[in-house]
């Protein structure tokens, strides 16, 4: 692995690391701003020549690469479940109450004074 390779696999791996820590923080837009970065440093990587490499170094970076990796993908699978609750509950808090049926001959409604004020003057 010569330099640019280990120079594309290193900067991959600070991206994802220091995507990670905001995902472990919780905070999603520095999250969502790292996405450019990450693409780039993947297609970076992706575009170095291949060359041969010694199988030490190559399983020692892609160890570190595949451990970044597969807790980036467990902290967005975290972060998509969280914001769907959060979701949820804004859903939750905007949706009206239902409707409440009472057994009052009223259909729920509370009877208006005037009704009350036609009742009394029918009688008399």
């Amino acid at each position: 692995m010569n330099n640019e390779h280990l120079d594309a696999a290193q900067h991959l791996a600070d991206v994802l690391a220091q995507e990670n820590e905001a995902l472990k923080r919780l905070d999603f837009t520095l999250a969502a701003a790292l996405l450019p970065a990450k693409d780039a440093a993947l297609a970076g990587l992706v575009k170095q020549p291949k060359i041969d490499m010694p199988p030490a170094m190559l399983a020692t970076v892609g160890q570190r690469l595949a451990k970044l990796a597969s807790e980036n993908q467990i902290l967005l699978e975290r972060a998509i479940a969280v914001q769907t609750r959060v979701v949820r509950i804004v859903a939750r808090a905007l949706t009206p109450p239902p409707a409440t049926t009472r057994y009052n001959g009223y259909d729920g409604r509370t009877p208006s004074a005037r009704a009350t004020a036609l009742a009394v003057s029918t009688r008399a």
